[in-house]
């Protein structure tokens, strides 16, 4: 049995139709979290913050979670938000698409959703959802566990981010070049320096 058939039968069978509801008061605690980071930030993401609401959305709804993992920056398609290589530790997420989201004077609210569904998307791929569709479904049933219908998240993450954003699609298409790596990510996992 190879690495990825392991991946597929550690996590998609299982994984797909455990997803658990929390309660309305850790709906709107997921809320407040995304909105607050939304209110402070004035354009400066913070994709350390959001991905812990990622990985404590996930946590909390399937029980699974992973460590370890990195973010960078590239000019990708436009069509793609981000992509997490199998066995990789890195996810490397579209910056044409937050500049775009972020020109068009978005609240700091939705672009910190946008980035909350890519990364929740390619989390799961890294938790061995390997399966585009399946991923999309997951994704879209944990946001609409965890946020009530109106917020950004749940309307980018129950629909296609691009029939949200539809002008999404007309930015320029990067080649995977200008790569840049954030620091400090995914620094729940990191309980004290070396």
């Amino acid at each position: 049995m190879n690495f990825i058939s392991r991946l597929d039968n550690l996590g998609q069978h299982n994984v797909s139709n455990a997803i658990n509801s929390p309660s309305i008061k850790t709906r709107v605690n997921f809320s407040l979290e995304l909105n607050r980071l939304g209110d402070s930030n004035g354009h400066n993401t913070d994709y350390n913050s959001i991905f812990s609401l990622v990985r404590k959305a996930v946590k909390s709804t399937i029980r699974k979670e992973r460590v370890g993992l990195g973010l960078a920056l590239a000019d990708l398609p436009a069509q793609l938000g981000a992509f997490w290589e199998v066995g990789g530790n890195y996810i490397v997420m579209n910056r044409n698409l937050l500049y775009a989201l972020k020109v068009a004077n978005r609240s700091d609210t939705e672009v910190n959703s946008f980035v909350f569904v890519i990364l929740m998307h390619e989390y799961l791929h890294s938790l061995g959802v390997l399966d585009e569709n399946r991923a999309r479904e997951m994704t879209a049933r944990i946001c609409a566990t965890i946020f009530e219908e109106g917020h950004p998240a749940f309307e980018i993450g129950t629909k296609d981010p691009w029939q949200v954003y539809p002008f999404l699609m007309k930015i320029p298409n990067g080649n995977g070049g200008n790569l840049k790596f954030i620091t400090n990510f995914d620094s729940d996992a990191v309980s004290y320096i070396m």
